[in-house]
């Protein structure tokens, strides 16, 4: 039946599979751990270890998806985290500094982990303006809502079945109750910020 033959063949492609997929598994979560540094050094406007952080990650997701694309039927669920950690970090990094955020072509990532990513960083941003209000830092608060309220505003209008966006629909549905908590919270801020000046000023 020659079944000696077969089975070494089948064990030969399983045993590559097997650590195609290890290393796919240790590229994943050194990406995620890396972008999870990357946010700390944006927050703590550390921009020099930032880039090179950036760096990192983008040779790490390079070399990610080579491996990912030897098999993409089996490994392409492997990226939607790293993909969707790495949106998060640039568009993080874009928005605070009022620059552009990239395209998905443009950072070689899923369109759909490019959404779902996109839709973390309304958590993140709200995370920034607390931090500003902490410090009263009351000054790009309103423009930190209105970038929020924007993103919020495409990715809702994403309408496609769940069985397309998956969780994305999820995602946005916190967003939209992440942004009603942050506008009360500025509100205060400024409104406090207000009171304070007058006092100042009698």
């Amino acid at each position: 039946m020659n079944l000696e033959k077969i089975f070494k063949e089948i064990s030969n492609s399983l045993d590559v599979l097997y650590h195609d997929r290890e290393k796919i598994l240790h590229l994943s979560r050194d990406i995620v751990r890396d972008c999870s540094i990357g946010i700390k050094n944006i927050h703590r406007q550390e921009g020099e270890k930032f880039q090179d952080k950036v760096n990192v990650i983008k040779s790490n997701l390079g070399n990610l998806v080579k491996l990912v694309n030897s098999n993409p039927g089996l490994f392409s669920t492997y990226l939607k985290t790293p993909e969707q950690e790495y949106t998060e970090l640039v568009a993080f990094h874009a928005i605070i500094n009022n620059k552009d955020i990239p395209t998905p072509s443009e950072m070689k990532i899923n369109p759909l982990n490019f959404a779902l990513g996109l839709a973390d960083v309304i958590g993140e941003l709200r995370r920034y303006a607390l931090d500003n209000i902490r410090n009263d830092n009351i000054e790009g608060l309103n423009n930190i809502l209105e970038n929020m309220d924007e993103i919020y505003t495409y990715l809702f209008s994403i309408d496609y079945p769940v069985g397309v966006t998956k969780d994305l629909r999820h995602k946005v549905d916190v967003a939209r109750s992440i942004i009603e908590k942050t506008r009360g919270d500025v509100t205060l801020a400024i409104q406090m910020n207000d009171l304070k000046k007058c006092f100042e000023n009698e």
